[in-house]
């Protein structure tokens, strides 16, 4: 074997897998700087560049939850890429993704964030001759979470996508490199449908609402300053029913059993409090549409039982 072959073998031995690995369609000198692996792009299949999960498909989905998928994401940094030969390593410097700041931002994506600080924590600075290293080999992917949009209405989930947007920037000899990527990610409906496994008005509620749309990093995760309110399924029920609203102007109930019009949740979803009482929820919008809040509306006027179906605007079969 020539000298020529056996470099040819090493580096084939030695290079991260890159039909593993996904581009981010930047230009093709540049495009082997940043790679996205852990779960591959599966679309379309002639040339594959957007993750499609389907909802609780264990191959690209870790989160159980029902119309809410986690799909799991590295980044590789100056990739032997034998689909990009014009694309060699470079000096790299600095690597960020588009993601509005601060980190209370409702729009905020803290898997964006977790991944960006893995790659300038973890590498950065990187040289030319370090190639082919990926986030994975040293900590758990980030799991970047698309959660679908639900119709109450239909009780159907849509397919919903977010767009990772990444710079990475450095230096090739004594020339400035740039690596503009992106990466859809989207969620796609299963077999399981919005109703799957609820068992009362207060469950769907928290399932359909709740845990998609309020119990987020940037808002009810958890019971945290100035609110205090975590509406999280072990803790919402307790949290909400005849709890004082800690930033009620009026001594308001979150829940008041069997007064919807006097319960801070309902005055606060429609946006109904003075000034001093914070924002209308969910926080940024979209806000929830009438037959949604009928759904909470009918629950406090039954009582707001914590089991059992109440009311007609439940269009889970019970």
């Amino acid at each position: 074997m020539n000298r020529a072959a056996a470099a040819a073998l090493l580096l084939a031995l030695c290079a991260v897998p890159a039909a593993a690995l996904t581009p981010g369609g930047g230009a093709a000198a540049s495009d082997c700087l940043v790679e996205f692996g852990t779960t591959p792009a599966n679309y379309p299949p002639s040339h594959p560049r957007e993750i499609r999960c389907t909802d609780n498909d264990p191959a690209c989905d870790t989160d159980p939850t029902v119309g809410r998928c986690a799909v799991p994401v590295s980044v590789c940094l100056n990739v032997t890429d034998a689909n990009l030969p014009a694309c060699t390593p470079a000096d790299l410097d600095l690597f960020t993704i588009k993601n509005p700041q601060p980190d209370t931002n409702p729009k905020h994506d803290f898997g964006f964030q977790t991944l960006q600080d893995q790659v300038n924590q973890l590498f950065l600075p990187i040289s030319a001759a370090q190639h082919d290293h990926c986030t994975s080999d040293d900590v758990t992917p980030v799991a970047i979470g698309v959660a679908m949009k639900l119709s109450l209405k239909t009780q159907t989930f849509k397919h919903t996508s977010k767009t990772l947007v990444a710079t990475m920037t450095g230096t090739r000899g004594t020339s400035a490199v740039r690596d503009a990527d992106r990466l859809k990610i989207s969620c796609y409906p299963g077999t399981n449908g919005p109703c799957t496994g609820v068992t009362g008005t207060f469950d769907q509620i928290q399932k359909q609402i709740f845990s998609p749309r309020c119990a987020v990093p940037t808002c009810h995760a958890a019971a945290q300053p100035p609110h205090d309110l975590s509406l999280q399924p072990a803790d919402a029920y307790a949290s909400l029913v005849n709890a004082p609203a800690s930033t009620s102007n009026d001594g308001l109930m979150r829940v008041l059993p069997g007064d919807p019009d006097h319960s801070f949740l309902v005055l606060k979803l429609r946006g109904a409090l003075g000034l001093g009482e914070g924002e209308r929820m969910p926080r940024g919008g979209p806000y929830l549409d009438p037959s949604t809040m009928t759904l909470v509306t009918d629950w406090i006027a039954a009582g707001a039982p914590e089991s059992g179906f109440v009311g007609s605007s439940s269009d889970c079969p019970h």
